[in-house]
């Protein structure tokens, strides 16, 4: 009979290449250089100029389309108060203190004001609805 010898294979140590770069030594002095470099800086100009074009976009104009629904409410009832003097006609849905613009004796149009502040988000809704 042969006699088969049993080799245990040798285990040799491999480099960890799951290292992030980097992490091996001077790695943080890499880092900070770049943090001194030109690069670096053109790279935080471009994030803190992105973030100010975001706020532009979202916050300010968001507050251009609430001021420009308020002037449209504002001047649709000067407009009513105006037609109701110059005409004497009555306005269905307006008390008569409301087409005066009285404010003493009413709520001074608020209750028309706040139906049209609610048509007007009625109508974002409808934007915000995608039609596949």
């Amino acid at each position: 009979m042969l006699k088969k010898s049993a080799r245990v294979p040798e285990v040799v140590p491999q480099k960890n290449h799951s290292k992030r770069p980097g992490s091996e030594e001077g790695g943080p002095a890499v880092i900070e250089e770049f943090k001194k470099s030109y690069a670096f800086k053109i790279i935080i100009e471009d994030h803190i100029q992105e973030a100010r074009s975001h706020i532009y976009d979202v916050e300010v104009k968001a507050l251009e389309a609430e001021c420009a629904e308020d002037g449209f409410i504002r001047g649709f009832m000067k407009g009513v108060r105006t037609v109701h003097r110059k005409t004497g006609a009555e306005i269905e849905g307006l008390t008569p203190s409301q087409a005066s613009g009285d404010a003493s004796s009413d709520s001074g149009g608020e209750e028309l004001e706040s139906e049209l502040q609610r048509a007007f988000a009625l109508e974002e809704d409808e934007d915000d609805v995608e039609i596949l």
